[in-house]
């Protein structure tokens, strides 16, 4: 009898190799008019479809270490939502990594360091509402309710500005309230964010929120901001407007799109506090077709309701085993997945989704690679008044069409990528003379690239003084 037990036993055991641990394949297939199609499964190559009908909501985490994949799965995932349901985004990007990506794609970048953002601005609320919502903010970044007298002064001052608010009082306002009033210290808690080369949230609003969550793919780029203070403050007001305009269109009836995907990349200060509206966004967001994508190496900086309340949850390759730990705890996997994990290469995954029709389980899965999108990227060729832009696939084409070999192309390639896909004209024209091109073919090449007579003639002089200077050969005026 126990032999038979511990048969059963170690059978049970390897009943993956009979059994892979995968959801139905009901479950995970969608008409691609519905669905964000993935990459396949590990096990039994089921296609992948994120279909928000099929979740309990929209709401997407994503975790792994540095390479792992998670912003090639965010520019993927946004792209194809985008070509499904002609979804808005908006992505607070706090390290300034989606910049190039969004211009490329069509998109608008906000620098937020060179725009102003009035947080006393009252985007369609009662002024007691915003008043709270501003000292909530304060009382994450500014630890306000650890000096409570200076808590009280704030509010009250807020008040008293807001007595005959005429939309152009600042958080600067404020302060001089407070220091008027000798309330020096809870004065010195607001100046952090109002002082000189600080003042970015002191002078009227220069974007217009509503229209950003209409406006297709909108990047709001924080790394400028001199502090992390300053980059969660304008984390945590941005997405208090959000919400409120959320709020403010009411429920849809219609769950089968996503309306606006609001992404939200190491935003750590603000995704740890369970004060944060990122919070009431994983809450509320499925009522109104709004979805919060957040994306971390560190899902520690994740506060559990997040978890309890996100119905996709990608994890990439993560190391840390109390990383690991952490999510394996937050969401229940085996020891299996979590070994896997450990050992990912790039664009592996595995996925948790909880699926709104009832499971025996909530099942985590493994997927082959993630199937991305290659992004589009463009090169330029500048010097003087020239700065052309070409699509790299093109231009790649081109060269090859000139004649040049894979060595040459992979050496091109490198000169572009070492500036950021940028490169000065003389520099493009001495790498083809070194390859052994004559002057007329490069100028003929030069123009089918859009390059008029008089840049040309200006690359060509520039290419001539740089040689000199370097003893090539004597420069000579014609």
């Amino acid at each position: 009898m126990k032999l038979d037990y511990l048969l059963s036993k170690e059978l049970a055991r390897r009943m993956i190799l009979v059994h892979p641990p995968e959801p139905r394949k009901e479950m995970l297939i969608s008409p691609p008019s519905e669905g964000v199609y993935i990459g396949k499964t590990r096990f039994l190559r089921t296609p992948v479809f994120w279909n928000p009908t099929k979740l309990i909501n929209p709401h997407v985490a994503i975790m792994g270490i540095t390479g792992s994949g998670k912003s090639y799965l965010v520019k993927t995932f946004l792209t194809r939502a985008s070509l499904i349901w002609n979804s808005n985004a908006i992505i607070i990007d706090w390290v300034g990594e989606y910049e190039k990506w969004v211009k490329q794609a069509g998109g608008r970048v906000i620098n937020l360091a060179k725009e102003r953002l009035n947080i006393l601005d009252l985007v369609g609320l009662p002024k007691t509402s915003r008043i709270k919502q501003i000292v909530s903010a304060l009382d994450i970044l500014a630890d306000l309710k650890s000096y409570p007298n200076e808590r009280d002064e704030i509010e009250e001052a807020l008040e008293q500005i807001y007595e005959n608010y005429d939309g152009k009082k600042t958080l600067k306002e404020v302060a001089e309230l407070l220091e008027s009033r000798n309330k020096k210290k809870a004065a010195r808690l607001l100046r952090r964010f109002t002082t000189e080369g600080t003042d970015f949230f002191s002078g009227t609003t220069t974007m217009d929120i509503k229209k950003l969550t209409t406006s297709g793919l909108v990047c709001i780029d924080l790394h400028e901001l001199p502090t992390e203070e300053m980059r969660s403050l304008a984390g945590l007001t941005i997405l208090q407007y959000i919400k409120e305009l959320m709020r403010l269109e009411g429920m849809k009836k219609d769950n089968s799109k996503v309306r606006l995907f609001v992404v939200l990349d190491e935003a750590w200060k603000i995704a740890q506090d369970e004060r944060s509206d990122v919070i009431t966004i994983v809450r509320e967001g499925r009522k109104y077709n709004f979805s919060l994508v957040i994306a971390t190496q560190n899902p520690t900086d994740m506060h559990k309701t997040i978890f309890s309340n996100i119905g996709t949850v990608f994890v990439l390759r993560l190391v840390l085993k109390e990383f690991r730990d952490y999510v394996r705890n937050s969401i229940g996997y085996s020891e299996f997945i979590d070994d896997e994990i450990s050992r990912f290469g790039v664009g592996d995954a595995a996925i948790n989704m909880i699926f709104a029709q009832r499971q025996a389980k909530v099942m985590t899965f493994l997927m082959d690679k993630i199937d991305g999108e290659e992004p589009l990227f463009t090169y330029t060729i500048k010097g003087g008044e020239m700065d052309v832009e070409i699509e790299r696939e093109q231009f790649v084409r081109m060269l090859y069409e000139l004649g040049l070999n894979e060595s040459q192309l992979s050496i091109v390639k490198t000169e572009f990528e070492k500036k950021d896909g940028t490169l000065d004209g003389e520099a493009l024209v001495a790498v083809l003379e070194k390859f052994g091109y004559s002057r007329s073919s490069i100028i003929s090449f030069l123009r089918q690239l859009g390059i008029d007579e008089k840049n040309l003639i200006r690359v060509f002089s520039l290419l001539k003084m740089r040689k000199a200077t370097k003893g090539v050969v004597n420069l000579v005026l014609r």
